[in-house]
């Protein structure tokens, strides 16, 4: 081991003493400040990648676990959830992908209409991510089929694993899967979780239409910034020799691979009419793939080709949404910052960035798929300080809950790092980036959008 890992593997075991220590001293009187002080070090942690995520997701369920923060059933929420089986399937799936050689067939065929461009590559890899919103009505999906195909075209152009060639590829594909399809009403759980508690509590519900209308000029301009930051990514990185041979035609294995992910894209997309979990769907798959008679995944995949640490980094991640919001901290950090967010003295363009801002944070406090059940209680009183209807507040929110600053907030880009094994720092730059041209562009232009339709 050399001296700068021993030191950091010091530093950590020291910061880690540090916060037992003063989780001790602290005292349960004060168990609302001990639990904060534990979501506080595992964000840092999740964020930073200080240490690996399974050692902070396990820290994690042991904090709490030691301080008796939630009942078991509420920490270990995070494994009953659609998200966590959706990736637990993923990873099967993937690796089958991988494992049949379909995703390099399909890579092929894309790289026979791209060729050695990588900006044709990032573009048509965005499109149809973009795309895909419109027909499956739910992210994880949409991120499992996306990954190993991004993967496999990136081998197929020549880039190494691990190069800045692959990585910008996977991020091309993960986040334009994710971020601009928030133009989408149906396209991502957070909001439709979001679309639910207005009609419940204020029978308010946007339209298709509307809400597409609304959220059109934030999420251009994420596309723009995207391909902006994405294209020109890796275009001086030196390659190996691309695979330019003709592909041959597909194996009975690969056909059958194939006709079950598009039976399985059929029952997402249809979701709506039959009522099935998308997460159930893919565990069918899985098992499926699993089974030994269809000859889609090697005996030995389990133990040589799937790494299920990921599933657990993210029940993690819901272990740390799941706590905060039993002890009502996410309701204690309002209660807090509303008052002082000033929102009757400052212009409607501060107000639109106070709401979203405040709506940002407490995203990463729970999560984006969590952060509705906080927020859409909260429109009425805030629109009542700001003097403006409540589906303003609620379009202002979503925005807010469709910009993660940091990866961890946003639950299919941990996947997408999972399946591509992507570095959680080039995805947080992208992410810090995005951020930024939503603030600079995005929410003026979104600002001017609405006063133009009368909706502010």
């Amino acid at each position: 081991m050399s001296g700068s890992s021993k030191s950091a593997g010091a530093a950590d075991a020291f910061a880690l003493l540090a916060l037992a220590a003063l989780l001790v001293l602290i005292g349960p009187e004060q168990q609302a400040l001990r639990i904060a002080m534990i979501c506080s070090a595992a964000i840092l942690c999740f964020a930073t990648r200080a240490l690996p995520e399974i050692l902070t997701a396990v820290l994690c369920f042991l904090g709490f676990l030691a301080i008796d923060a939630a009942p078991a059933g509420i920490i270990f929420s995070g494994f009953a959830t659609g998200g966590f089986w959706l990736l637990f399937s993923g990873l099967i799936i993937g690796a089958a992908i991988g494992e049949s050689g379909l995703g390099r067939q399909i890579a092929m065929r894309i790289f026979a209409r791209t060729g050695g461009s990588y900006a044709r590559a990032v573009f048509l890899l965005c499109t149809v991510g973009l795309g895909l919103g419109v027909l499956v009505p739910s992210t994880m999906p949409r991120i499992i089929m996306m990954m190993p195909v991004a993967v496999s075209l990136a081998t197929t152009m020549g880039f190494t694993t691990g190069s800045r060639g692959q990585i910008g590829l996977a991020m091309a594909a993960a986040t334009s899967t994710l971020l601009p399809t928030y133009t989408i009403l149906t396209a991502n759980l957070p909001t439709i979780v979001h679309y639910g508690a207005l009609e419940t509590l204020y029978v308010l519900a946007p339209s298709y239409a509307q809400y597409f209308i609304y959220q059109l000029p934030v999420n251009i301009v994420r596309f723009a910034v995207l391909l902006i930051l994405l294209v020109p990514f890796a275009r001086q990185e030196n390659r190996a020799n691309a695979e330019t041979e003709t592909p041959g035609p597909m194996t009975p294995h690969q056909w059958r691979l194939l006709l079950l992910l598009c039976g399985a894209i059929g029952l997402w997309a249809t979701d709506s009419l039959h009522g099935i979990s998308p997460a159930w769907i893919a565990l069918a798959v899985a098992a499926i793939v699993l089974w030994p008679a269809s000859g889609l995944l090697s005996g030995n995949a389990m133990k040589t080709s799937v790494d299920l640490s990921p599933a657990v980094f993210l029940a993690g991640v819901f272990a740390v949404s799941a706590v905060a919001r039993h002890i009502g901290l996410d309701a204690l950090v309002a209660d807090a910052l509303i008052p002082r967010m000033a929102l009757s003295e400052g212009s409607s363009l501060y107000r639109l960035y106070a709401i979203t801002g405040f709506s940002v944070l407490i995203s990463h406090l729970t999560t984006a798929p969590a952060a509705p059940i906080v927020l859409a209680p909260l429109a009425e009183a805030i629109g009542t300080a700001a003097n403006w209807p409540i589906r303003a507040v609620a379009m202002a929110q979503i925005i807010g809950i469709s910009t993660p600053v940091l990866p961890y907030q946003a639950p299919p880009l941990i996947v997408a790092m999972a399946l591509a094994h992507m570095p959680v720092a080039s995805l947080t730059r992208v992410c810090l980036l995005l951020t930024l041209g939503v603030a600079a562009v995005g929410i003026p232009v979104t600002f001017l959008w609405w006063r133009a339709i009368g909706l502010i």
